[in-house]
């Protein structure tokens, strides 16, 4: 928590997030136990030979319906431009196919954030609508031969 507050407070990393006002330590501490209670949202870091270079979620899982939103995306200073965004996302994406077994990802996107919709739609989604100046994007994950959707052994 204390390495990824920082990241997500700088001023060009905080533009992109729909509140994008800066947290205390205190706020992000009582986020984070509340994001240890819950059995529908995962989020991880992104480690680069031993060293941490951003983060990445999927959340809100509705696990009935096998659909979930991913985001969360933040790359650490002085780590942008390297792809390591664009690789989390599509391992995010195998992860929530293979070992979540979910069938419908979304996200929403600053319609200003141009460089992360070109992420996403190279990763595979594909925009929905637009509305209050964000685009809504998705993609639907082949479940086809594959085992129970929550089996997460």
């Amino acid at each position: 928590m204390e390495t990824t507050l920082p990241w997500r407070n700088r001023d060009e990393a905080r533009v992109w997030f729909k509140t994008s006002g800066l947290l205390s330590i205190g706020q992000h501490r009582a986020w984070y136990q509340r994001y240890q209670e819950k059995d529908d949202d995962f989020l991880f870091v992104i480690e680069v030979n031993g060293k941490l270079v951003g983060q990445a979620a999927v959340y809100g899982i509705d696990w009935d319906a096998g659909h979930a939103e991913v985001g969360r995306f933040l790359v650490a200073p002085g780590e942008g431009g390297k792809g390591y965004i664009s690789q989390a996302c599509q391992a995010l994406i195998h992860c929530c196919d293979d070992s979540l077994g979910l069938s419908y990802l979304f996200l929403e996107v600053l319609e200003k954030n141009q460089r992360a919709v070109r992420v996403y739609e190279r990763n595979g989604f594909v925009e929905e609508r637009r509305y209050d100046g964000l685009i809504r994007m998705s993609q639907s994950l082949d479940r086809a031969n594959k085992s129970s959707p929550n089996n997460l052994s």
